[in-house]
């Protein structure tokens, strides 16, 4: 399928905001890069899967422009449950062992850690930086104190990480659905309310409106689906229901 210069354009915005949350999680460009393609491997499945034609490789290849070897590594990988964390991940985990046998770590010790796990590639001090400014170690006399709310951090950043992998997956969905569903019944709505002619003097009063507002219609609609739920076990069928989200140009 051909796409014009115009929807490239368009393609790269819609995706800053997405690099944007990968970056602050601590993914390198390379592990986004080979993250996309197993999610363009997982997309082309399910697409063939819709129209009734079996997800093999050789159709895969055709979908996607992938190699065949590359969707077959993938697939193996697959099936051998394998879980690589990347760099930034790592330098956390060695840092939560080593806060079991001490609160503070000496410059040149952090530098040798980073420097083990990074390889040279990116200079230690960088590293440091990114560590400071996210509050996992403090600056202290000639050496770095390992944040006490290290394990909360990284708690909430999971926690977070998870609602993020929900929410834009749901969100997509109904794009999805709405652009290209042949089946009209299907009801999945979206809509984008906004302005561009409120002073930004007035944005925080008005965040603060629309929240009381949409927490309401929050209650509402959690009485809404409890009146339809059947006494079965969580997870028993597919979940059906709504996201919603504020936003501001200017955060």
């Amino acid at each position: 399928m051909n796409i014009n210069k115009r929807h490239l354009v368009q393609l790269q915005k819609a995706l800053i905001p997405v690099s944007k949350m990968v970056i602050k999680f601590g993914l390198q460009y390379h592990e986004f890069k080979a993250n996309s393609q197993k999610a363009y491997i997982k997309a082309a499945e399910e697409l063939l899967n819709e129209v009734k034609i079996k997800p093999t490789n050789q159709a895969i290849a055709v979908k996607t422009g992938i190699d065949r070897r590359t969707i077959a590594e993938f697939q193996n990988d697959l099936s051998e449950g394998k879980d690589v964390m990347n760099k930034m991940d790592l330098v956390i985990a060695a840092l939560q062992r080593a806060k079991l046998n001490s609160k503070q770590l000496s410059h040149s010790h952090l530098t040798t850690l980073i420097d083990s796990i990074y390889g040279n590639h990116i200079r230690a001090k960088a590293v440091i930086t990114e560590l400071i400014s996210n509050e996992m170690i403090i600056k202290q006399d000639n050496g770095y104190l390992i944040a006490k709310s290290l394990n909360q951090q990284l708690l909430q950043q999971a926690e977070l990480a998870e609602e993020v992998d929900i929410t834009t997956k749901r969100l997509f969905q109904t794009f999805y659905k709405k652009m290209f569903a042949t089946d009209q019944k299907q009801n999945l709505n979206q809509a984008s309310i906004f302005s561009s002619k409120i002073p930004h003097s007035k944005h925080d009063q008005v965040n603060q409106a629309i929240d009381t507002k949409m927490r309401i219609f929050q209650l509402e609609m959690s009485e809404l689906i409890k009146q339809h739920e059947t006494n079965v076990p969580t997870g028993t069928y597919a979940n059906v229901g709504f996201s919603q989200f504020q936003f501001d140009s200017t955060e």
